[in-house]
């Protein structure tokens, strides 16, 4: 649930800029982000209002390493409970024969 919920995860917004000269506004930027959340390398092109063309604007923010410990330890749960069931599964005689396997 973990790994996809995180891992396929995105956002967006949008927003507008309106200058005087209703030539130069731009009243429909949409600006998309997503895992791993690096949101300081996001950036989108707003007009400056002067004439002189777009200006590019970052996000703030970097939340990449919450991002990427949540989906780390979910494929880590994930791997072991494939582990675990493989070893409930083939080494069922063994557990059969000595009770101190499912004890530990």
């Amino acid at each position: 649930f973990a790994f996809a919920t995180c891992g396929s995860s995105w956002g967006s917004f949008q927003l507008s800029v309106e200058c005087a000269a209703r030539n130069e506004s731009d009243l429909d930027i949409a600006v998309d982000f997503g895992y791993p959340f690096r949101l300081h390398q996001v950036y989108f092109e707003v007009p400056t209002c002067q004439g002189t063309g777009q200006e590019k604007v970052f996000l703030v923010g970097d939340y990449s390493s919450a991002a990427e410990f949540f989906v780390t330890v979910a494929v880590f749960a994930f791997l072991y409970a494939l582990g675990a069931l493989g070893v409930y599964l083939f080494m069922d005689t063994k557990y059969r024969e000595n009770n101190k396997g499912p004890v530990i």
